[in-house]
């Protein structure tokens, strides 16, 4: 499933997100938002993996988002 996020609701309570995404990889594609959806996307993610999301993947900027790189051990 790919989700725009200019296209979806960015704040509670997500209204256009739909309430069971068990097993889904979900694409956020951020090529067409702002700042200030980028902003919000934490509390987004949040809100598709307790929907029952399996793997959330965001693609569309050229920058790496805070809080979404790994640190190898």
């Amino acid at each position: 499933m790919k989700l725009r996020i200019n296209q979806l609701s960015t704040a509670p309570p997500y209204a256009d997100l739909p309430s069971d995404l068990s097993g889904y990889a979900v694409t956020l594609d951020l090529s067409h938002s702002d700042a200030a959806h980028e902003a919000t996307l934490g509390g987004l993610i949040s809100e598709i993996r307790a929907r029952g999301a399996s793997r959330v993947v965001i693609t569309g900027t050229p920058r790496e988002l805070q809080g979404t790189h790994t640190h190898a051990a």
